[in-house]
């Protein structure tokens, strides 16, 4: 017994592992990002390396990132495919080690007259345990588990990217219902102004210093601040109700405390190399593991042209009464040796071995695409961040010079130097100002959140196991 096992040990040392082992894609990689922009790449930790905690600092913004990430359904059932991989896995790795079973069996045969001249009514009965075991000479159960291990860490991954999207979109929505407060409070100010405009209109045509144009000038820039409510008061509620369901929530109205001036931008950023990306993004990790994945399965469908082998065993007790099962006499054993060599299947298997090899490939091809639109975005998201800074700055500048211009032309308009719909005009301009400085916040704010993820932030790489079980 002995001799056999440290043989059989032997034939397990010994067996190869057909098939290729996974080697990672050249992707071509610079050594910086390529931006028309003279920005200068500083000798400081990326932005990815902060937590988003750090980045955004509003207090209320996080609990509402907090509270989606405790109740998003999205990110819930990314964490239970993860449990679903985790069981593939147990699975996948089984057949490497003998599986065992306990029986107890009964069966009572009646003998047919027509078959057996002597007919006779027969009794067996049987207690015991049986074995099996595949042996892995080819490596076809050791890559099913590796498969299978690549697969769940491809799900955790998978999370990960799930939770750093959720995150994102947390944040813009809640950056975006900032923004559409704003605007409406300016749509608010406008229709108040443009009330007061009318009036002093009213009371000038009174007084017989104007005639009636200047009134329904008024009554008409009244009537289009107002006509803008509606629609931004709709706007208002569907960005709640967008901001509601990623928090896991009904639709719901949502106070928001603080304002969109106030959150914290930084005026710089690093995004490191390029090649950091590979050990940054969840989605790309993800996207390898799969590859890997799909590299073991090569392996498997490359071992099944080879002969199969199986071990199998029986112990126990077989008996004609019941009342004997536990008898030394009735002792019973078996040990099989099954050996399946493949001759011919019309080139199925030799097909299968093609079909992974052809799924292989076109992960390789889904990965090296993955990296590649992962720097585009990336070097998109730089661009954008500085860009919509320059903008904001642009913006503001126009709104002081707007709101000077309109302070100017009111005085002169008093002193009967301008005519009223000079005045008009430069409400307009304000007005018009005042919203694009607002959406220009949001586009920096925006920017901010797409750089981040783009960098792959808002994780942390050692959360994941990679040990395998």
């Amino acid at each position: 017994m002995k001799r056999a096992a440290i043989t059989l040990a032997g034939l397990l040392l010994g067996g190869c592992m057909v098939g290729p082992d996974y080697q990672r894609a050249e992707v071509p990689l610079s050594d910086d990002w390529h931006m028309d922009l003279q920005y200068k790449r500083l000798a400081e930790p990326s932005l990815a390396e902060q937590t988003w905690l750090d980045l955004f600092q509003d207090e209320q913004l996080q609990n509402v990132v907090q509270q989606a990430l405790q109740s998003n359904r999205g990110l819930l059932q990314a964490i239970e495919r993860i449990e679903e991989a985790r069981a593939m896995h147990r699975i996948g790795r089984a057949p490497l080690f003998p599986s065992f079973d306990l029986e107890l069996s009964g069966e009572r045969e009646n003998e047919s007259g027509l078959t057996n001249s002597a007919p006779s009514l027969d009794n067996e009965f049987f207690f015991g345990a049986s074995a099996s075991w595949e042996l892995d000479l080819w490596g076809k159960n050791r890559r099913a588990g590796r498969a299978a291990y690549a697969q769940y860490l491809a799900s955790e991954y998978g999370a990960q990217a799930v939770r750093l999207s959720l995150i994102a979109d947390t944040c813009q929505a809640y950056f975006q219902l900032q923004g559409i407060n704003a605007r409406l409070s300016t749509n608010y100010d406008t229709l108040s102004a443009r009330g007061k405009s009318r009036e002093i209109a009213e009371k000038r045509f009174r007084g017989g210093l104007t005639s009636s144009l200047e009134v329904k000038q008024a009554e008409v820039e009244l009537a289009a601040s107002r006509a803008t409510i509606p629609q931004a008061e709709q706007k208002k509620l569907a960005a709640e109700n967008e901001l509601s369901v990623l928090m896991g929530l009904a639709p719901q109205h949502i106070e928001l405390q603080g304002e969109l001036d106030e959150q914290f931008v930084p005026t710089t950023v690093t995004a490191g190399l390029p090649s950091s990306l590979l050990q940054r993004r969840p989605d790309l990790i993800q996207a390898e593991q799969e590859l890997i994945a799909a590299s073991e399965e090569i392996g498997i469908a490359k071992a099944r042209l080879f002969p199969n082998i199986a071990l199998t065993g029986q112990y126990g007790t077989e008996t004609a009464e019941f009342s004997d099962l536990l008898d030394s006499d009735g002792r019973y054993w078996i040990l099989e040796i099954d050996i399946l060599m493949p001759l011919f299947n019309a080139g199925a298997r030799r097909a299968e071995l093609s079909a992974a090899e052809s799924r292989f490939n076109q992960a390789r091809l889904g990965y090296e695409q993955a990296v590649l639109e992962a720097l585009r975005e990336t070097s998109d998201a730089l661009s954008q961040f500085y860009k919509a800074g320059e903008s904001l700055e642009a913006q503001l500048a126009l709104e002081k010079a707007s709101s000077e211009y309109l302070a100017l032309a009111t005085k002169r308009y008093r002193n009967g130097v301008l005519a009223y719909l000079d005045v008009l005009d430069a409400q307009r301009l304000l007005f018009d100002a005042q919203l694009a400085v607002s959406n220009a916040r949001e586009a920096q704010l925006f920017a901010l959140v797409d750089l981040y993820k783009a960098l792959g932030g808002g994780w942390d790489p050692e959360a994941v196991p990679t040990n395998e079980e």
